[in-house]
């Protein structure tokens, strides 16, 4: 059984971004939108917009749960396109209006033009679109949507509010200029020199309103979306991926992000070989990876580590097909899974173990 709508509801509600600070510089591209103080309210209004509409779904997610197929068991990607044509379609339509959108003097409403409907998308879908949005509390003026069949051609001006907090449209716009203007080119997504993280196109900007990608000085997001993806995990499983986090940043290990499809990854590697990652997936949940490769060479000190962890090392690494131990995908390419709950706490001296054994043949 495939995840529903309902459960990519759950998950983006997970890893919107949680902590938005009050305070940052905003890159100057954005200036001409509006105020830095203007900008911030209104990025944290748009996030908590994005939570209300994540909770419109999860209660009438099956409604619009009209996709065909279901993502392999073992991906960590789930492209929303391909899997979940709805949320695409509400992405898609959200862009448009806050990319085309033109802020009123007052910034209390957006007039745009039918320009926001993508050709792509056939009308009947951007109508279901709109009158969610309504459900979200948007109002929408200029297309009459009680019509069976409302002529979006007709539609030249269009009036977007939003009458719970109007400064939701300015994060909106600012939150679809970033997505569409980093997604054009893959190299302005690299926004930290010594730390990459890089953002799919079109893919996760607005709808987890990172607003790193606002911001003048990015020299701590990669500690900051550690923090942020680790939030619904206990205090205690938290504490121990900083620790971690920074024991290999210690050691020489090279942290990068990759943010994809609402899929996160966390990775670290020696020598560009990836040693170890945290995955933050639809499909998997919360899970540590290891790409150990060398097993064979420290099989003494396996031994030594918890059944549990033996047992996972004996299957080994890699594809099973190829290994010859399973007739279709187990996942073995991806490395070898281990779930981030409390359990973990249990064996977290053995995981350093594992890794300093693994780092050492590398």
């Amino acid at each position: 059984m495939g995840k529903t709508l309902k459960d990519m509801a759950k998950h983006l509600k997970n890893v919107i971004t949680p902590e938005i600070p009050e305070t940052y510089a905003i890159n100057p591209m954005f200036e001409n939108i509006s105020n830095e103080e203007n900008i911030r309210e209104g990025v944290l209004v748009f996030r908590n917009f994005l939570y209300q509409l994540c909770d419109v779904l999860i209660v009438e997610g099956d409604s619009y749960d009209n996709h065909k197929k279901n993502a392999h068991v073992f991906d960590d990607r789930v492209t929303i396109s391909v899997y979940f044509p709805f949320l695409h379609n509400v992405k898609c339509l959200l862009l448009n209006i806050g990319f085309h959108g033109v802020l009123t003097e007052s910034s209390q409403s957006l007039t745009v033009g039918n320009n926001i409907f993508d050709t792509k998308i056939p009308v009947s879908k951007s109508i279901e679109c709109l009158r969610f949005l309504t459900d979200c509390g948007i109002l929408i003026d200029g297309v009459n949507l009680n019509d069976k069949k409302p002529d979006l051609l007709k539609a030249e001006r269009i009036k977007i509010s939003y009458p719970d907090n109007p400064a939701m449209l300015t994060g909106l716009k600012v939150m679809a200029i970033a997505e569409i203007e980093f997604g054009r080119n893959i190299n302005k997504s690299k926004v930290n020199k010594s730390n990459t993280i890089s953002y799919c196109r079109f893919s996760d900007i607005l709808l987890r309103c990172d607003y790193r990608v606002l911001k003048n000085n990015k020299t701590d997001d990669v500690i900051s979306i550690l923090k942020d993806t680790m939030k619904p995990l206990s205090a205690n499983v938290q504490d121990f991926i900083l620790q971690l986090h920074q024991r290999y940043l210690d050691k020489g290990l090279k942290c990068d992000v990759e943010i994809k499809d609402l899929w996160i990854k966390i990775k670290y590697s020696y020598k560009r070989n990836e040693i170890w990652a945290i995955n933050a997936s639809l499909n998997n949940g919360y899970q540590i990876n290891v790409k150990a490769k060398n097993t064979h060479k420290y099989a003494d000190a396996i031994e030594k580590l918890p059944l549990f962890l033996q047992e996972m090392i004996e299957k080994g690494y890699g594809c099973g097909k190829k290994r010859g131990i399973s007739d279709c995908c187990d996942g073995g390419c991806r490395g070898f899974r281990i779930s981030l709950d409390d359990s973990i706490i249990d064996i977290r001296n053995a995981i350093e173990t594992w890794l300093d054994m693994e780092l050492s043949f590398v």
